[in-house]
């Protein structure tokens, strides 16, 4: 759960304007308290009359959705102001939680535990739907990076524990081009100094950033542990120091993100 501080500088209402030249083309629409009411009941209605949902929410709002939609080429992911619904995955067709309809939305944020938890517990935001430009991502194209103290000091593959065999060969060139996309366009122009934030390579284009999120017990550090990163925050860095790009080094099989995480620990102690 994000603290009441984290809802409003996480917020990509907050920070799109400034990433906007590295990120995806997003398009932010504030979120009607008649679809915000429907999205937050507890029953998810299954139609497919989408003139249903047209009658609950204002038409000023349903004409901005379908113009927003059609600027992106009619398909798109969402989010709400910080997260995807990825724990919706199953209510989509090829689990890509592709929107192409408003109906797509109600569905993935009423079944989305993780959304819901954030319309309940954030306080003095207004929330928003982001509908970001469609693009084909490999998940072996995901990274989770860690800000500490200003600098990147962690590298982990958002699809951990999978095992990539091409990492360990690439793994230096994706250090170097991850550190220099994030002092050439990230430091110190976020307003946190230790965070993280998600990207995904599309080769052979530069990095684009998915999202920040904010750094703490709570945050899915996936290769890394909270137990190792946390006494980083309160030394001083030193200057010139290397992330750790840290990933399966082994293909051993299907493992728990928290059994792989036990066992690379183990093999470098």
């Amino acid at each position: 759960m994000l603290e009441i501080q984290d809802f409003r500088d996480f917020s990509i209402k907050n920070w799109y304007d400034n990433f906007k030249n590295v990120t995806l083309q997003t398009i932010i629409l504030e979120l009607p308290d008649q679809l915000l009411k429907r999205i937050q009941s507890d029953q998810i209605e299954d139609s497919d009359d989408e003139n249903e949902t047209n009658d609950e929410v204002p038409l000023e709002f349903i004409q901005e959705f379908k113009n927003a939609l059609n600027t992106l080429g009619n398909n798109a992911f969402v989010k709400n102001n910080w997260h995807a619904p990825v724990d919706a995955r199953m209510f989509s067709f090829g689990h890509l939680l592709k929107v192409v309809t408003l109906e797509d939305v109600i569905t993935y944020f009423s079944s989305s535990g993780k959304i819901q938890d954030d319309f309940s517990n954030s306080k003095g935001v207004t929330f928003c739907l982001a509908l970001r430009k469609w693009i084909s991502i490999h998940p072996a194209a995901e990274f989770r990076c860690i800000v500490i103290n200003n600098t990147l000091r962690g590298i982990t593959p958002r699809d951990w524990p999978t095992f990539y065999a091409h990492f360990k060969e690439e793994g230096p060139h994706i250090i170097e081009e991850l550190t220099k996309f994030y002092n050439d366009n990230i430091k110190i122009k976020f307003y946190r100094k230790n965070y993280i934030f998600d990207v995904v390579f599309q080769y052979p284009e530069n990095p684009y950033i998915i999202d920040f999120e904010s750094l703490n017990s709570k945050t899915n550090l996936y290769a890394f542990s909270w137990k190792e990163i946390q006494p980083l925050i309160s030394k001083e860095t030193p200057e010139n120091i290397a992330p750790v790009f840290r990933y399966l080094e082994n293909d051993v099989g299907i493992m728990t993100r928290a059994d792989a995480l036990s066992t690379f620990a183990k093999s470098h102690s």
